[in-house]
């Protein structure tokens, strides 16, 4: 696998630490050597930190993810432009998010890495949901967008508000002018995303799922499931595929 690579060089190391020998890194040297090796498919994946680019630069590279259909990994610091420039990368198109400084140990990341082949359960919900975080204030676009990239969610919706820095009844008032159905169901439907994987790929115990992805006791796993997807999270397996779980995440977040 031929990685294409347009980040930080601190970052690029850690990527490098998490290859595999069937997997080789070439640094880019900048966005029109991205698009030119896209479009003449000469890499497999793209790992690109949005920061690294002006504007033009940015819309230069999308344009080539999006024309040559090469697979897509997010890896970076999370701010106000970041955010803003993952919501026009992911908007339709299901792309990998991993935040630097949150859970980017070489473990994730060559998780991550594997999973370009097929997006992830969190990198299609947020694909779907992307379009609707458009119109939210910087902040609170930023803390939306965070639920999909890194290691700890807030245990309570109070927690998403309070990083929003809005009052409770403005956070579910922006999110119901975009078309969220609330500051909860937003974080209920990010944190089951994660079960998916753990708990029906890997076939983890679920009380460990319940741990790994946040939950304060199992019970809240199974209530969240029942309740969004209709049946136990040991059912999941017999009712669901990754893209329908993904689909029934986002029709019960989207309005």
């Amino acid at each position: 696998m031929k990685i294409l690579a347009l980040l930080p060089d601190d970052a690029r190391h850690l990527l490098e630490r998490s290859l595999t020998v069937r997997q080789r890194l070439t640094k880019a040297a900048g966005a029109e050597s991205v698009a030119s090796w896209l479009r003449e498919g000469r890499c497999d994946a793209l790992v690109l930190d949005p920061g690294e680019l002006d504007s033009e630069d940015f819309e230069v590279v999308i344009d080539a993810v999006n024309e040559s259909g090469v697979p897509l990994l997010l890896y970076t610091a999370l701010g106000p432009v970041a955010a803003r420039r993952i919501v026009q990368a992911v908007d339709g198109a299901a792309h990998e998010l991993v935040l630097r400084g949150s859970d980017d140990v070489p473990e994730v990341l060559q998780r991550m890495l594997l999973a370009l082949v097929a997006p992830s359960a969190p990198a299609i919900l947020l694909s779907r949901a992307a379009s609707h975080f458009r119109s939210f204030p910087d902040r609170l676009q930023t803390v939306s967008v965070s639920l999909f990239g890194r290691n700890t969610l807030p245990r309570w919706v109070s927690g998403l508000v309070r990083e929003s820095g809005l009052a409770r009844r403005s956070v579910d008032r922006w999110m119901h002018k975009g078309g969220i159905s609330g500051a909860a169901r937003l974080l209920d439907t990010a944190r089951l995303a994660r079960v998916w994987e753990p708990l029906v790929e890997r076939g983890m115990d679920v009380e460990e799922v319940a741990v790994r992805c946040g939950y304060a006791r199992l019970r809240l796993l199974t209530a969240h499931t029942r309740r969004i997807m209709g049946a136990a999270p040991l059912g999941l397996r017999d009712h669901y595929t990754r893209e329908t779980f993904s689909k029934r995440l986002a029709d019960a977040l989207i309005d």
